[in-house]
C-alpha cells in the first residue's frame, strides 16, 4: 500500500502526463508506481512459470554500456546501425536512461531490462517516439505480457486523446491495434540478448522474432483497425 505523499505525487503525475505525455520524469513516477503494485507480483509469477522467459530470468542479460560510435560504424541494415540512427535522429541518449540503482534483485533486473531495451523495442517494431508510436509500443507490451504499466500508460494516452488529441484519434488507434497484433503474433522480445546481436541484419532478427511488420500493416489498412482487432481476439 502506497503512502499519502506517494499517492499525491502519483495523482499529480497522472494529470501531468495526461496533459503532456512528453514529461518523462512524470512517466517514470508512474513506472515506479506500477512497479510497486500487487499486479506486478502476479506478472512475475507468470513469467517464472513460462518456459519462454525462464532463461532470461536465470541469466539476467543486460544491455550494458552502449558504444554509439561503434554502432554508427556498423553496416547499414544491421541492428546496431538502425538503433544508432534511431537514437541520433530523435536526440536520444542511452546514457540518460533512469535505471533502478543498487544491488539487483530479480524484480530490479526486470525493471532495468525493460527500461534499457525500450528504444530497441521501438526499432524492432517500427514505431516512432511520438504519442501514437508510444501507444503502439505499449499495446505491444500489453499483448506480450500482462504488466500494469502498459495498461496505465494506454489509459493516460486515451485521456490525453480526449483532452487534446481528438484530431489524431484515427492515427493513435491504428498504432494501438497494430501494436496489439504485432505483440500477439511475435515471439517474446523480453529477454532477447540485444547486446550480442548488434551486427545482425535487422530484417533477419525481425523474421526470427516473427515481427512481420508489412503483413500487419496490410491487414490493418485493408480491414481497418476495428475489424483487424476483432479478428485478433
Amino acid at each position: 500500500m502506497i503512502g499519502p505523499l506517494k499517492a499525491i505525487r502519483s495523482a499529480r503525475a497522472l494529470v501531468r502526463v495526461a496533459l503532456d505525455p512528453t514529461q518523462l520524469e512524470e512517466v517514470f513516477v508512474l513506472a515506479d508506481l506500477s512497479e510497486e503494485s500487487a499486479q506486478l507480483a502476479r506478472v512475475m509469477k507468470e513469467l517464472r512459470g513460462d518456459p519462454r522467459f525462464a532463461p532470461a530470468l536465470r541469466d539476467r542479460p543486460r544491455l550494458g554500456r552502449v558504444d554509439m560510435a561503434r554502432l554508427r560504424g556498423m553496416p547499414e541494415g544491421s541492428l546496431g546501425h538502425a538503433y544508432a540512427g534511431f537514437m541520433d535522429a530523435r536526440g536520444l541518449s542511452h546514457a540518460d536512461l533512469q535505471l533502478v540503482p543498487g544491488t539487483e534483485r530479480e524484480i530490479d533486473w526486470v525493471r532495468n531490462h525493460m527500461r534499457e531495451t525500450h528504444d530497441l523495442w521501438h526499432v524492432a517494431t517500427g514505431f516512432d517516439t511520438d504519442l501514437a508510436g508510444e501507444l503502439g509500443v505499449q499495446a505491444f507490451y500489453a499483448a506480450q505480457f500482462r504488466g500494469p504499466l502498459p495498461v496505465l500508460l494506454l489509459t493516460v494516452g486515451f485521456a490525453n486523446t480526449m483532452i487534446r488529441g481528438m484530431d489524431d484519434l484515427d492515427r493513435r488507434m491504428r498504432a494501438i491495434v497494430r501494436g496489439w497484433l504485432l505483440g500477439r503474433r511475435a515471439a517474446p522480445l523480453f529477454g532477447v540478448r540485444w547486446a550480442e546481436r548488434w551486427e545482425e541484419p535487422l530484417d533477419d532478427l525481425r523474421a526470427e522474432l516473427s515481427l512481420d511488420l508489412e503483413a500487419v500493416d496490410r491487414e490493418v489498412d485493408r480491414e481497418g483497425p476495428r475489424e483487424a482487432l476483432h479478428r485478433a481476439a
